[in-house]
């Protein structure tokens, strides 16, 4: 391990190494978790008497995987996924409410949750096709997805504007993360998944970026094929991932979701994917170093 892996990761020096550099601070940290839980206190009550239904809730993507990063510019915001879920036995179409109805219940809720003074939420966006959306103070903002759960079953789907029910469970991807990763290397792979987000939010353009899940699960898959005895410091480590995803979407751009493999995570055409992959191999050929920009 030479002195590029220093750069990006040092428990000796955790200030001056790109990996404090791009994921959110434990003040950060601790500010966005006091407000999901009072969110989330706040929709299982009023969601319950909104629909009559049980409610859950369930925090979900980057934050729950570990993996979120910092925002690279002022216009840009901390991302949140919290999951609501209405409890019915049976089907999705067996229950007294459709997914116009549990959006709608979502965004009114939201709505009143911002009128309350006494948190520190600013507004709420226009519903979207999978979720609402509520911004706070403090440069951040909560996705609310929701769904149907039959517990019975441990099956959920999602409700979307479309009035459909989309076969959608992100507890089943967080449980394929766990297991592809392990408990000893999944601090690395973490750190791996923050680098190249943070890249892609650097050097890609938004409407050519890869999702977030998508990086994810590219460099699960990378990095679970990995000869791990053959690599050091996260510098090696960031170099093959590179090669391997770059060389994966050269063969084929899909990526099945690993919870639903029916489902392509890779939403970009295939001009993109192939711009992407060739961006990866630039990245690649970069002397080992903190490339240009990534200190932010």
């Amino acid at each position: 391990m030479g002195i590029a892996a220093g750069l990006f990761y040092n428990s000796d020096d955790a200030e001056n190494c790109l990996d404090w550099r791009v994921r959110p601070s434990d003040e950060q940290y601790d500010t966005q978790k006091e407000r999901w839980n009072d969110l989330a206190e706040h929709l299982r009550e009023d969601l319950g008497e909104r629909s009559g239904c049980r409610l859950s809730s369930w925090l979900q993507g980057s934050y729950k995987f570990g993996t979120q990063v910092r925002p690279a510019s002022v216009d840009e915001e901390f991302d949140i996924d919290l999951g609501v879920y209405f409890i019915w036995t049976g089907q999705p179409e067996d229950g007294d409410h459709d997914p116009i109805d549990l959006k709608s219940f979502v965004q009114d809720s939201l709505a009143d949750y911002v009128e309350d003074d006494t948190n520190d939420a600013s507004g709420v966006d226009e519903p979207r096709a999978k979720c609402s959306r509520v911004h706070f103070d403090g440069n951040f903002h909560i996705d609310v997805p929701a769904y149907h759960l039959d517990d019975g079953r441990d099956a959920r789907s999602l409700a979307t504007s479309e009035n459909k029910w989309e076969n959608s469970d992100p507890k089943a991807i967080y449980a394929w993360w766990k297991v592809i990763t392990g408990q000893a290397d999944r601090a690395r792979c973490r750190r791996l998944v923050r680098y190249l987000k943070m890249w892609a939010t650097l050097k890609i353009d938004a409407e050519a970026r890869p999702s977030s899940i998508l990086i994810t699960v590219l460099v699960a898959d990378a990095f679970d094929d990995l000869d791990r005895d053959q690599f050091s410091g996260d510098d090696e480590f960031l170099r093959e991932i590179v090669s391997t995803i770059a060389s994966r979407l050269r063969d084929d751009a899909e990526v099945p979701n690993p919870a639903n493999t029916k489902e392509n995570l890779n939403r970009l055409d295939n001009k993109k994917s192939t711009a992407l992959a060739e961006k990866l191999d630039e990245l690649g050929r970069e002397p080992i170093n903190l490339p240009s920009g990534w200190l932010v």
